[in-house]
């Protein structure tokens, strides 16, 4: 039975030179295209990187313009909320002053009325007590 583990001089030289003649080989016909495919390989990795970055930054520049439209529309909506308040405030402003208007016109109308009536029942009742009289 070979022993593994004991060094023998002629299979060691010849593992050296099967292991120098595979590095020509390698250093003549593959290593270059290993170099190429090595080089490639890490430009397309830089490629995806720098586009990664251009994507990163354009999501950032899209949320940065997402937010400031959000809060212009966030400051249109409170001028607009503000600006209804203060048109219903005039609005019942104004309906108040109308209201006001009208109770005075029918309080003068009312009074104006009820002088008439009493005018007339002074008249009547003098015309009464003149008629007992004669």
């Amino acid at each position: 039975m070979p022993n593994f583990l004991e060094v023998s001089p002629g299979l060691l030289f010849w593992t050296l030179v099967n292991f120098g003649i595979f590095l020509i080989l390698v250093a003549r016909y593959a290593w270059k295209p290993l170099l190429q495919a090595l080089e490639q390989r890490e430009q397309r990795i830089a490629e995806s990187l720098n586009y990664a970055e251009q994507a990163r930054r354009e999501a950032e520049r899209l949320l940065q313009e997402a937010q400031e439209q959000l809060r212009v529309a966030q400051q249109e909506m409170q001028r607009l909320v503000r600006e209804g308040k203060q048109q219903a405030e005039a609005f019942l402003r104004e309906a108040a002053e109308q209201a006001e208007h009208i109770k005075r016109q029918k309080l003068e109308e009312a009074e104006r009325e009820i002088h008439r009536q009493l005018e007339r029942a002074y008249a009547q009742l003098y015309a009464d007590v003149v008629n007992l009289v004669l």
